[in-house]
């Protein structure tokens, strides 16, 4: 009796992928991912056929085929564009003058010890313990002994982590602070502004962090402007 049971399942199955493999020839398909378009009348999910993956037959492929980076492809920090993260799209305004009228919630100013830890986490290795980054002179930050530098002076090249403690830092906004958070820096906020891939080498972390991490990140760098 079971092994009947099987057989009529294969049998089911080899059915289902045989009449698939007609939808696909007879039509415009896509065996690998499973999409059909019948003659521009309508557009279907049929069971796929992928070279890889867990399976060898995917009856249900809508969810396989969504946008997605495997490991160490590139740009291997960042989700795809216009993913939502799973905490929310949370504060996407289009200006840095819209960002510069945003303040600091008042439950950040709480959680300065968070700060910290976010900053020690995310921001350390490149900005340094005092936060001055490239300016730093008594603790410089990890990274630079590992940045590029000029053969002729010795000066670094290309945009290195900026001294947070700077005057152009101090007169920036709360608002202003979190774009820059969100985007790599002024450098990725201005290519972000201007619909073009930042070269900054400041990843984003409008999708690594949350709104609320990204805020006491914030008030974190201001308490420090006065020590």
């Amino acid at each position: 009796m079971k092994i009947f049971v099987k057989l009529r399942f294969v049998t089911k199955l080899l059915c289902l992928v045989g009449f698939s493999l007609i939808l696909l020839v007879g039509c415009q398909g896509n065996i690998r991912t499973g999409d059909v378009e019948i003659y521009g009348i309508a557009n279907l999910k049929m069971p796929a056929l992928p070279q890889t993956g867990p399976h060898a037959i995917q009856i249900f492929s809508e969810m396989h085929y969504q946008p997605s980076y495997r490991s160490q492809e590139k740009p291997r920090l960042l989700p795809p564009s216009n993913s939502v993260p799973i905490s929310g799209v949370g504060v996407a305004l289009t200006s840095l003058e819209e960002y510069a009228e945003l303040e600091i919630p008042s439950i950040s100013k709480s959680r300065l010890g968070q700060g910290e830890y976010l900053y020690q986490i995310n921001c350390m290795v490149c900005h340094g313990s005092d936060l001055k980054g490239i300016e730093s002179n008594s603790n410089p930050a990890k990274i630079l002994q590992f940045w590029p530098r000029n053969k002729t002076n010795n000066n670094f090249i290309g945009p290195a982590p900026a001294n947070l403690k700077d005057q152009t830092t101090v007169d920036s906004t709360d608002g202003e602070i979190f774009a820059f958070i969100s985007y790599g820096g002024r450098q990725g906020f201005a290519a972000w502004e201007r619909g073009r891939a930042s070269a900054s080498p400041m990843p984003a972390f409008q999708y690594l962090l949350t709104e609320q991490e990204k805020w006491d990140l914030v008030n974190f760098i201001r308490t420090k402007y006065k020590e």
